[in-house]
């Protein structure tokens, strides 16, 4: 985290005291003997803050009079099972809890205590996941080239994507949304309170309900494939250029069900602090991707057999791919004691508390596949055939800087702000939010300049095959409208982390409703109506993101009793300034390497072609690293609180 600086002014909050020093509580809070610290994950601290939520009331807090979107909050009604009384009079830690009540089993397996705290263990697992990210990402770049190679930017690429994409859409849409949101909490608290036999008959049961629930989604997609298809495409002037991906999708169609399994899956193996298959996992479906795209290419370009027989190859490769990422956590559950009796119980108490935890990310969810329809239709409107394909390479490039330095923000803060809001700890709260969207616009703006200097060469790593320069400057447009839209999209998703950590997701889901509609607005209006095209439908994911952060910053003022609107603002300027001066770095340093190296476009008899992929990932390679250091090495120097993360970096190198 950014806030751990020892040289950085430190408010008294959970967030920010310091090394061996306790935080600041409120008057309201008895001081006794300090509890036990929580394990180091938000589902723990989760669990801790929907649990004392009634039993300890906030002092300043009235929803009455602040909650403007809060009228009946549906966390109220799923309180889990109250604790053995405390009579410190504080909060206390995950691991105070009530005897097993009679009748919970013990596990014949190694005991795996889910409520105590390791901060060692949680080290060694953030490290072993980071590796497994870049492994993925990794072999995720790999099976987008091979993609590209294969497919290029056409009707087939198009098809593609809208198909493959469709699935994951489909599954959160029908109950993703609120499983991912609602499992781990419940799972822990059943194995906490009840033990590792009723643990194991929710799994079961939670295991039954998705095999019919998706199951019949599965078979009602595959039937009516051309209508699912159908809402990526609906502005198409031509209606059976996506017969295609009507095709494809009848077979991804049972991705639905394998997503839900690997979901719950995932999710078991998350809480027993077993992160390596649900890490790997996404590896394993890379390389059998990689592998179809392979034999496609093969197939179509060497062999020339019919176009029936490679795309079929192709579909049950996919498929394949993410059948064994869900099947191979499987066999690691038994280690664990999760022998779960697979049955159908919908009267089960559990089951209601996972649905109420997880329906105000229904809204949410609805939002996110509107938007992808729209963007989609729109994009092959005004560009018929590869909009859609051009929409989701330069995606690939835009999630990029998020996954790797957005996502281990979010992670971090949302324990911090969890733990304070537990302790109704508003100040605490209200300053980890300022200082959060402070690092996360410090870091993000450099790098949606980046991605916009860097747009043309970035895209060119995929130029092989049937991925011309043509290709390239479609996308690479695409992705300079798209890059200002990262920062505000990692501002965003670190507020939905803060409504959850204040136990309200409803101002949320209400403000990404008003985000969608004015992406739709832009999309409808501006890109196809009045002919902005490509440019203003990529734009158009920046307006979705402002309003949502409008409306929820305006109830967080509410809730919070004022923002640190000055703390955000050092964020933004500073980003700006020295994201600007990096990205001029990079690009100066770009154009000496084509002068005194070559260009990274070569003029020949035939036309234009691409330099040696090697040669671009090398000019990217020492450009990149030339922004880097100018826009955060002044950071450091300066022990801006905003360069925490490059400074923790730098500190632990330094003492290799």
């Amino acid at each position: 985290m950014a806030y751990t600086d020892e040289e950085t002014g430190r408010p008294r909050g959970a967030h920010f005291a310091q090394p061996g020093e306790a935080p600041a509580r409120q008057a309201s809070v008895v001081e006794g003997p300090a509890p036990r610290s929580p394990r180091p994950d938000e589902t723990a601290v989760f669990l801790r803050a929907a649990t004392w939520r009634t039993e300890q009331p906030a002092p300043r807090f009235d929803p009455a009079a602040t909650d403007a979107f809060d009228e009946t909050n549906v966390f109220d009604e799923i309180a889990p099972e109250p604790y053995a009384p405390v009579d410190t009079g504080q909060l206390p830690s995950v691991g105070d809890r009530a005897p097993a009540p009679a009748g919970a089993t013990s596990s014949s397996v190694e005991e795996d205590d889910l409520t105590s705290s390791d901060y060692e263990q949680a080290g060694r697992s953030a490290g072993m996941m980071t590796v497994l990210i870049l492994v993925s990402r990794l072999t995720g770049f790999v099976r987008t080239w091979a993609m590209g190679a294969a497919l290029g930017l056409s009707l087939l690429s198009s098809s593609y994507q809208i198909a493959y994409n469709l699935p994951s859409m489909l599954y959160e849409l029908v109950i993703g949304g609120m499983l991912i949101t609602a499992f781990l909490p419940v799972y822990l608290e059943v194995r906490r309170e009840r033990g590792v036999e009723a643990s194991n008959d929710y799994v079961g049961n939670l295991l039954g309900i998705l095999l019919v629930v998706l199951g019949i989604a599965s078979i009602a997609a595959t039937i009516g494939a051309p209508a699912v298809i159908w809402t990526q495409s609906f502005m198409s002037a031509d209606t059976g250029q996506m017969d295609t991906a009507v095709y494809l999708f009848r077979f991804f169609a049972i991705e639905i069900l394998f997503f839900g399994l690997g979901s719950v899956f995932s999710g078991v193996l998350n809480a027993h602090r077993d992160y390596f298959w649900s890490n790997f996992a996404p590896v394993l479906n890379n390389l059998v991707v990689i592998a179809s795209f392979a034999a496609f290419y093969v197939m179509d370009e060497i062999l020339h057999v019919p176009a029936f027989y490679s795309v079929t190859t192709l579909a049950v490769g996919t498929t394949l791919g993410v059948f064994i990422q869900m099947a191979c956590q499987i066999p690691a559950l038994a280690k664990h004691g999760v022998h779960p009796r697979i049955h159908v119980d919908f009267h089960d108490p559990n089951l209601r508390k996972t649905l109420a935890l997880g329906i105000p990310t229904l809204a949410a969810t609805i939002c996110a596949f509107v938007t992808a329809s729209v963007q989609n239709a729109a994009a092959l409107s005004v560009q018929p055939e590869t909009g859609a394909s051009v929409v989701a390479y330069s995606r690939l490039w835009y999630t990029l800087p998020y996954a790797l330095f957005a996502v281990p923000i979010t992670t971090a803060l949302y324990t911090e702000l969890a733990r304070d809001a537990a302790r109704h700890d508003d100040d605490a709260v209200r300053t980890g939010v300022a200082r959060g969207i402070a690092q996360m616009l410090f870091i993000l703006i450099p790098f949606a300049l980046y991605l916009i200097v860097f747009s043309e060469p970035l895209n060119m790593v995929y130029c092989v095959g049937k991925f011309d320069l043509e290709g390239v400057a479609l996308v690479s447009e695409y992705l300079c409208w798209l890059a200002p839209a990262l920062p505000i999209y990692g501002v965003c998703v670190l507020l939905q982390k803060s409504c959850s950590a204040l136990m309200d997701m409803k101002p949320y889901a209400f403000s990404t409703v008003l985000g969608a509609l004015a992406l739709v607005g832009v999309c409808m209006v501006g890109g196809v109506t009045l002919g902005g095209g490509m440019p203003v439908i990529a734009f158009a994911t920046s307006a979705f993101y402002v309003v949502a952060i409008v409306i929820t910053l305006a109830w967080m003022r509410k809730r919070l009793h004022g923002l640190q609107l000055g703390t955000m603002a050092r964020g933004l300027f500073f980003g700006i300034v020295f994201g600007g001066l990096g990205a001029a770095a990079g690009w100066g340093t770009l154009q000496l390497l084509q002068m005194v190296l070559g260009p990274m476009v070569i003029e020949t008899a035939g036309g234009l072609v691409a330099a040696p992929i090697p040669k671009t990932v090398a000019y990217i390679a020492v450009a990149g690293l030339v922004a880097m250091a100018v826009t955060f090495i002044p950071g450091v120097v300066l022990k801006l609180p905003e360069a925490g993360m490059f400074t923790s970096i730098l500190r632990r190198f330094s003492r290799r």
